[in-house]
């Protein structure tokens, strides 16, 4: 295996990832970390902000409230009949301890992860959950300890400049889709350590919905050798886009 990708391009995440995706609306970040998450064969926690981004519906275990309300282990009937339970959440934006509430969706998925060696996190909005220069503890502590923690997270977020740069900066694959600001650009850049200008210029090839791929788990090339570490993707294929849609309306059965 190179990287966080074996010889058949499928990604490991058995062992704790931190997986980002960044584009405007309708670009296709979502159904990205939907279509990764969906894989996921553990425990997984959602913190849909929106409250429609899913995965939702039969099966699905809500929860609902401000941070007193959420609990603070998991429960042994989640995992009916010992199979993998979904958990999702959905915060009230007017809620007085909003972040608060929300940090305490992450400190579940990490108790998860503890206990057990893997859980799964969806973060739709990561800007909400990690904003710049107020990142809760509990989400600092996943960005810097997830792989310590058994925790894979999967992020996706419409900006880079008002998040935590830890979110790029720890992540071990980022996506890329349409992010028309370029100081959101210059973010991602510097955040990966790549020259502003030369990501600007493979953004600038991106047609609709196509996407660059970084990995951070790919080595540095020697000097002359091609860097494999940014690479250039087609769409998504529509039939893969129309499944993980329906999956993530529809409930959460494989």
């Amino acid at each position: 295996m190179s990287g966080s990708f074996d010889v058949s391009g499928r990604l490991s995440i058995s062992d704790g990832r931190i997986i980002v995706a960044v584009g405007k609306k309708r670009s296709g970040k979502s159904v990205m970390v939907l279509s990764l998450f969906r894989t996921y064969p553990w425990d997984r926690v959602v913190i849909d902000v929106a409250g429609d981004d899913g995965p939702h519906g039969a099966g699905a275990i809500e929860i609902r409230g401000a941070v007193q309300d959420i609990p603070s282990a998991w429960s042994r009937a989640w995992n009916l009949d010992g199979k993998a339970a979904l958990v999702r959440y959905v915060p009230d934006p007017g809620s007085p301890t909003y972040l608060a509430d929300m940090d305490a969706m992450v400190a579940l998925a990490l108790r998860r992860g503890q206990q057990t060696g893997h859980c799964g996190l969806l973060i739709h909005e990561g800007g909400e959950v990690a904003p710049s220069n107020r990142t809760p503890p509990n989400m600092r502590r996943a960005l810097m300890q997830s792989r310590h923690q058994g925790l894979s997270m999967f992020i996706a977020m419409p900006r880079a400049l008002s998040v935590d740069p830890l979110i790029i900066g720890q992540a071990d694959v980022v996506y890329v889709f349409d992010l028309p600001n370029p100081d959101d650009r210059k973010r991602v850049a510097n955040s990966i350590g790549m020259d502003p200008l030369d990501f600007e210029l493979a953004w600038r090839e991106l047609e609709a919905h196509e996407y660059l791929r970084y990995d951070s788990n790919e080595p540095r090339p020697p000097n002359g050798a091609a860097d494999t570490r940014m690479l250039h993707f087609p769409p998504l294929p529509r039939a893969r886009v129309e499944s993980v849609l329906r999956w993530a309306k529809g409930g959460h059965e494989r």
